[in-house]
């Protein structure tokens, strides 16, 4: 992505997120895994037997996406699904010892990523654009609230 003074800023976002994103599922291909099945892993590692509503809550998916993935993982043997000892109806997810050593070792990785990634953006650029991306985010979540409201 080359940078255009005229482009906008929404588009310079959203081309910088594309490539992002394809490097990154490039990377975890042959890991078997997808970029939005690593979100849940990553998010699943940081509390074991999460129910799956506020894991999709978590992850913003529906419940329908959040089975569909959930599904593939447990036929990957990544993660496992449990009844609730509380309520039955409600289904705990938990990694799998493989799903775990997984996670640790593809976070490791693509921390480094990240790092360079923000090679030659000083600490101050980095505050700047995390505080703009913030306020960006919050501006969505209000554009999407007035949607609903019309």
């Amino acid at each position: 992505m080359s940078c255009d003074n005229t482009e906008s800023l929404g588009r310079l976002i959203y081309l910088a997120a594309q490539d992002i994103k394809n490097f990154a599922e490039k990377f975890l291909s042959p890991y078997g895994l997808t970029l939005e099945q690593l979100h849940l892993l990553k998010n699943m590692s940081r509390e074991d037997g999460m129910s799956q509503r506020n894991l999709g809550e978590l992850v913003n998916k529906n419940p329908a996406n959040i089975t569909r993935i959930l599904d593939r993982l447990e036929s990957k043997s990544l993660i496992i699904r449990r009844s609730s000892p509380d309520d039955r109806r409600t289904s705990q997810v938990f990694l799998s010892d493989d799903g775990l050593r997984l996670v640790h070792r593809v976070t490791g990785i693509l921390e480094s990523f990240s790092t360079k990634l923000t090679t030659g953006i000083g600490q101050e650029e980095q505050r700047v654009t995390r505080a703009t991306l913030v306020k960006i985010e919050q501006n969505l979540r209000t554009m999407s609230q007035d949607l609903i409201t019309e």
